[in-house]
């Protein structure tokens, strides 16, 4: 009797998994076909992976242990980090943990940078949080050493709760479509221009967006984001969270802040979009919060690159238009970093002074960038109700 009551029980088990694995493909194709696509329309789909056994939706991706929590760093320059190292010790004084690395806080992602004549990246795989993961050969710093500092208080040993940092950036590269010359980064790498911006406002096809530099930042953005969140599983983590992107961009732009606010708009909606159809492939159909998740913009500062007697005014007329973006967008936020000098107009040279400021006309110095990184990352916490 318990023999044939087992067996009974086995074949129900076996009827009841067919059942589920049967239902799953099903309803997604069915959700496929009830949004045709065009050539002509269609947004750019999640990058593509080298495994493609690895990019198959797979919902056993996910566990209950291993979390990690990914917080999003891209941009220009003052993202990539550009910011001269002067002081160690100092800065080691700020976070001890930016010798070694914040055990609890990783890092991974891919920044370019001008090198004399030549622009080349420099690709991080998972490790820690530490000081010099700015533009090559670690003697340069963007937010992320303020922002695991502050991470950190949250996520460490003791909590045992893991976060990770994923940065893409390339300095002097803009939202919009203008390129300052013929050799510059925009140029050479592209911009950051959405795609559906460049679709519904530049008159772009798919075929041709997907072909041209115009957006190729934004779309390479999306390969790393997609790579480095795959990769998590190689060192052990296999329950992924998406807690927001921080956006410090526009001072290439900073002469068209009314254009820039409405490409803004699409590229937070656009982002928010592909992000999660990446989270999607990995889960199976749960996007983990990216969705909607916050996006907090970096202003520009105030004195960025003062090479003119009316350059701070350009300044704060586009800063002015950073701070109400929020209005705009929903679940948009503001780090205010105008407040942190980085040059002078010297009227007796009629020339830019960097003299006791930033790290040079448009980059901010040690302690600023230290601090706002904090900034950044106590606000991300603040938000999430820590």
């Amino acid at each position: 009797m318990k023999r044939t009551l087992a067996a009974l029980l086995a074949a129900l088990i076996l009827f009841a998994l067919v059942s589920c694995a049967a239902s799953g493909p099903e309803e997604a194709q069915s959700e496929e076909q009830s949004q045709p696509r065009t050539e002509e329309t269609e947004p750019p789909q999640t990058p593509t992976g080298q495994n493609d056994e690895e990019n198959k939706p797979n919902a056993l991706f996910y566990s209950e242990e291993n979390v990690i929590d990914i917080y999003l760093v891209a941009g220009q320059s003052n993202a990539v980090g550009y910011t001269n190292i002067v002081d160690k010790n100092a800065a080691y004084e700020f976070a001890p943990e930016l010798k070694n690395g914040f055990t609890n806080v990783l890092f991974a992602g891919r920044v370019r940078w001008d090198s004399g004549d030549y622009y080349t990246a420099w690709d991080y795989a998972w490790g820690r949080t530490k000081l010099g993961l700015g533009a090559g050969g670690g003697e340069k710093m963007g937010p992320e050493a303020g922002l695991a500092k502050a991470l950190s208080e949250i996520y460490n040993e003791t909590s045992g709760k893991t976060a990770g940092i994923i940065k893409y950036g390339h300095g002097g590269t803009s939202l919009l479509t203008k390129v300052t010359d013929s050799t510059g980064p925009s140029n050479k790498y592209g911009t950051w221009v959405p795609p559906t911006y460049a679709l519904e406002k530049l008159g772009f096809r798919y075929g041709e967006y997907k072909a041209s530099m115009t957006g190729a930042l934004y779309r390479e953005f999306l390969e790393v984001i997609k790579d480095r969140l795959f990769s998590l599983r190689s060192i052990g983590y296999t329950n992924v969270n998406i807690k927001g992107l921080y956006w410090m961009q526009g001072e290439n732009d900073r002469n068209e802040p009314d254009e820039y606010a409405v490409a803004f708009g699409y590229f937070a909606s656009d982002i928010r979009r592909d992000v999660a159809k990446i989270m999607r492939s990995m889960t199976g159909g749960d996007d983990r919060g990216a969705a909607d998740m916050p996006i907090f913009v970096g202003t520009i500062s105030q004195t960025q690159n003062l090479e003119y007697p009316r350059a701070e005014s350009v300044n704060l007329a586009f800063i002015a238009m950073q701070k109400k973006l929020p209005d705009a967008v929903t679940n948009c936020y503001v780090v205010d970093n105008s407040q942190y000098a980085i040059s002078r107009y010297d009227e007796n040279t009629g020339k830019v002074n960097t003299v006791g400021l930033g790290s040079d006309q448009w980059h901010w110095n040690q302690a600023d960038q230290l601090e706002i990184g904090y900034n950044v990352g106590r606000a991300f916490l603040t938000l999430g109700g820590e």
